[in-house]
Formats: structure tokens, sequence, C-alpha cells
């Protein structure tokens, strides 16, 4: 499922393009993705509007004009991609957005996990999608490792476990949170409450960094992420544990073991890791 670097290697590319233009049309193939589309409404929002800004908050897309915004979610397989507007449909195409330069983005989604809704103009803090949602962590107004260390005190849970927690901190999804741990040389399944103070200056640093270094890479693509362009990311081609069952640690050249933690795949080394 993407997270935070991959839609936010999006939503640069679409704010590139599309902050200043207008939407000539919108036009629904299918009622519903992973609930009913709010297709009046967005077509009220978006057509004959100039899009002011695209934003991201945790793993959503907003595309915003005078009369709300449009939130986008790619779920497990969506994309929101560029084309021209005689480009031919490939299968799974549920909506087109034209702009008035005759390219549209097309959001296309095989598995339909993915959502399309409509926000009203100031909701983005208290739309239910997104009023839950924890810290950004590359905000730089945000102190990450105090929010992190107050929110552990009084949680018996697995560090990696705690955090995915998007409540807490978003963005730091399966992937991302197995390469921070490694970095940091802390076992995923050590119980967050029990380490050391000290050690969340570390987590904080590492959650930054492998944040960071996955957006320049324009995210990681095992299977369905894309850009914009239609473009897979390449951070996958760094990661250090993610994916490496059996194979050598980087760092110490112990195998990395696969362990399964709230029914997701955790990678880690045994010695570098304690």
């Amino acid at each position: 499922m993407p997270e935070l670097p991959e839609v936010e290697s999006l939503v640069r590319g679409v704010r590139q393009e599309l902050v200043g233009k207008r939407f000539a049309d919108v036009s629904f193939l299918r009622p519903d993705v992973r609930e009913v589309i709010p297709a009046a409404r967005l077509k009220d929002i978006l057509v004959g509007e100039t899009v002011t800004e695209v934003t991201r908050r945790g793993k959503y897309m907003l595309i915003h004009t005078n009369k709300g915004a449009l939130g986008v979610h790619l779920g497990m397989s969506g994309r929101f991609v560029g084309a021209s507007k005689s480009a031919l449909l490939v299968a799974h195409t549920h909506a087109r957005f034209e702009v008035n330069d005759g390219l549209e983005y097309r959001f296309i989604d095989p598995r339909r996990f993915g959502r399309l809704f409509s926000l009203e103009p100031g909701e983005v803090g208290s739309h239910p999608f997104l009023a839950k949602l924890g810290v950004e962590p590359l905000d730089p107004g945000v102190d990450l490792r105090g929010v992190l260390l107050e929110a552990s005190r009084n949680r018996r849970q697995p560090v990696k476990v705690f955090l995915m927690n998007s409540e807490v901190v978003v963005g730091v999804g399966n992937i991302y949170a197995s390469e921070v741990l490694w970095r940091a040389k802390i076992n995923p399944h050590t119980v967050v409450n029990k380490i050391p103070v000290r050690k969340f200056i570390e987590i904080s640093r590492q959650i930054i960094d492998v944040l960071s270094e996955a957006i320049k890479a324009g995210g990681t693509t095992f299977r369905d992420y894309r850009d914009k362009d239609g473009n897979p990311g390449y951070f996958q081609e760094n990661l250090a544990v993610y994916g490496r069952q059996a194979k050598p640690c980087g760092r110490c050249g112990s195998k990395i073991v696969k362990t399964t933690q709230a029914a997701r795949s955790t990678y880690h080394c045994l010695v570098c890791q304690k």
C-alpha cells in the first residue's frame, strides 16, 4: 500500500502540473470505489474552477479549489496518472478529470480499495478520514521525538507496531518502520515503553532520514504504485532489511530474519538489532 513517500512524490508531480489550471470536465465511470463517490459535489467543486493548491495529509492527496477539495486515497492498487484526453482508457479506470489544456488525470484502481471524496473549504482538520491522523513527521515545526516519547509511555506494544500507528505519526508504514528500526539498531519486537529515552532521538532522526530518502527516490514500488507519469519509485533498491529474508545484513553479515507482527511481515537482524 502506498505510504507517505509515494503519496508525497505523487503530490509534488501533480502540484507542478495542475496548480493554476482549471478543470474542464469530470466524469465517473462507476458510482463507487471503496465507497460511493460524491459525484455531484465533486463536479461542483472542480468543474470550471482553478486549482489553488495540491497538498498531502497522511496518505491522502488533496486537490483544492476555492469551493473545496477532491480527496484521493490510492488504497492498495490505485493510480492517479496523467494522460492525453484522446488516449485509450485502460482497464479499471474509474474517473477522469479533464484539465482545460487537453490533459486529463485518470484514477485507476483494479482492487477498488481507494477513495475519491469531497472536502468543504476548511475541512481538512475535521473531515472523518483526516481528523484522527497524527503528526506529519517531516513538518519542520514538529517535535517528533517529544511526540513519540509521550505517546509511548503508557503503551505495551512492539515498537514497530507503535510506529505504524497513524494516530501517533503518519507515514511510517510497514516497509519504512522496518528500515527505521534497522538503522536505529532496535529490535522491532521490543516493547515500546521499555525503550530508553535517548533512543527516541535516534528513532526520530531515522524516520526523517528514511522518509526523506524515499521521497527523493520517488517512493517504493514492488508491484502497483506509479507516479503521475506512470513511473515506478526506486527506493526498493536501497532497502536494508525489508524483503531480504535469509540475506546477509549489510552491517554485520548475519542473516536477516522474517517474523510476523500485527499480520504484517517484519524483517530484522538478530545480531545488530538487540
